[in-house]
């Protein structure tokens, strides 16, 4: 999607800090998580998978190994790994990033598959904690043989799996989720991408949520205390001040779940500030801290973002005591193509998503598969990451995420034609350093009557001229 439309023009209000960001998004070397259950083990290759991807191949399992479908072509799969949280403080983010990823598989493998073979998702649970995430990582790469990572969600976890598993492996991994700026400044051989903006615009964008929306002069922040929170914290705090803000504290906590936050709270609050921003994880953060600053009178007013945009926290604690409460979230430049991929999404699983990064996980694995396509091998890591750019990046004949379209950059590809991918969340032009530095940062509230989270607002982002834009629905 080349053209954003807007109503009116912002401009970054921050200063040095975010200038330096800047910089290092467009020119160094290269969080957060369906009816699937997601697993460490292969699904059964007996699984027959149906609508809404008709007409092609046909998918008859995800699974690894040798016989995942009657329809298998006769060259090799091309094997992805999905390593996402199904347990830990991200445990609900993750099965709806395997649906995705399942979606992306079936659409490309109905639509022919890639150099003679099909996609085969293999799944791994990093438990949103560092070394189980290396420990998973380690697993895909050398038991499943894949080549190349969808993940992982957090931030911190994807940082460790890629300086101690795929940087040395030679092997790809795109993260869906991963938002800390300090993604950027990874020396990676170019082997990390990510599909998701950097934090370094979801702050900026949190902050004018909070003083020009909101109008609040004064609030504070807790945060997860790993990458992920450190990096959309300072952003948002350097942002907030710039606009004449107060941080009154911001007050990090353990990245484990806990059962406690009492001391957090107190700290957070001892300044009066007019509202708490949460910047944590749902599962055992939250969750614990919001029922915890509710049922104690300590404070009664919130921001959120995306990692505490889980329908499970209000749902949990009672979606009155939230309503029209507002946050921000990476999300997508919306598009035909997006709401495509949505109904896509609820016919094969029934529902709706009710997290974030669920359309970046999708177009993950629809530019791996490109990506393959375009290096002619479906086993070579380093070809296919020499080629990704060549098939999501300008220029080229546009094509979106859809069967139809999959199959056509297919054969523009085997034809020698230049594509230039537009994915369900919108732009995957990977920079130099493996970021997307044009993308959509959504404006959401807690909507009690319909139990729901709802998108109010959305603004396009472009990290390398420093302009927000207010899109049109």
């Amino acid at each position: 999607m080349k053209g954003v439309f807007s109503r009116h023009r912002w401009l970054f209000l921050v200063v040095a800090g975010l200038a330096a960001l800047l910089v290092l998004a467009a020119c160094s070397d290269d969080d957060e998580d369906g009816d699937a259950t997601p697993t460490s083990e292969p699904v059964p290759t007996d699984v027959v998978v149906e609508a809404p991807c008709e007409g092609g191949a046909g998918v008859s399992g995800f699974g690894s190994g040798s016989g995942v479908s009657a329809s298998l072509q006769d060259g090799d799969d091309l094997i992805i790994g999905v390593l996402v949280p199904s347990t830990g403080p991200l445990s609900t983010f993750g099965p709806d990033y395997i649906n995705a990823a399942n979606l992306a598989a079936k659409c490309i493998n109905d639509a022919g598959g890639v150099n003679g073979g099909q996609v085969v998702i293999v799944t791994g649970d990093t438990g949103t904690a560092p070394e189980q995430g290396v420990s998973e990582a380690q697993r895909l790469v050398d038991i499943e043989g894949v080549v190349g990572i969808l993940g992982a969600a957090s931030s911190s976890v994807s940082l460790a799996v890629a300086e101690t598993v795929t940087i040395p492996a030679g092997v790809i991994q795109i993260s869906p989720a991963s938002t800390s700026p300090a993604l950027t400044d990874v020396v990676d051989n170019d082997f990390l991408f990510r599909t998701p903006i950097s934090d370094a615009a979801q702050g900026v964008v949190l902050a004018q949520l909070v003083s020009e929306d909101l109008g609040l002069t004064s609030v504070c922040y807790m945060y997860v205390n790993n990458a992920y929170g450190q990096g959309l914290g300072d952003q948002f705090a350097e942002s907030f001040a710039a606009l004449g803000g107060t941080v009154t504290a911001g007050v990090p906590h353990d990245d484990a779940e806990l059962i406690s936050y009492s001391s957090e709270l107190t700290q957070c609050t001892s300044g009066d500030p007019e509202a708490l921003v949460a910047i944590s994880y749902p599962t055992g953060q939250a969750m614990v801290y919001l029922r915890e600053a509710l049922e104690g009178d300590v404070i009664d007013n919130f921001v959120f973002v995306d990692g505490t945009k889980e329908d499970d926290i209000f749902a949990t604690l009672g979606w009155d005591l939230f309503d029209g409460m507002l946050g921000t979230s990476p999300g997508a430049l919306e598009s035909g193509f997006g709401d495509a991929f949505d109904e896509a999404f609820i016919a094969e699983f029934g529902s709706i998503y009710q997290t974030p990064f669920v359309r970046e996980s999708y177009d993950a694995v629809i530019a791996m598969a490109l990506g393959a396509q375009q290096a002619g091998t479906n086993t070579d890591a380093t070809a296919i990451r020499d080629s990704l750019r060549d098939s999501a990046n300008a220029p080229g004949t546009v094509y979106g995420p859809g069967e139809d379209d999959i199959a056509a950059a297919l054969a523009a590809i085997a034809a020698g034609d230049d594509i230039d991918y537009q994915g369900a969340s919108g732009s995957v032009d990977f920079d130099d350093a493996g970021d997307i530095a044009f993308g959509a940062i959504e404006v959401w509230q807690v909507n009690a009557a319909g139990e729901s989270l709802d998108t109010i607002r959305r603004v396009s982002v472009d990290l390398v001229t420093g302009e927000i834009l207010d899109l049109e629905d």
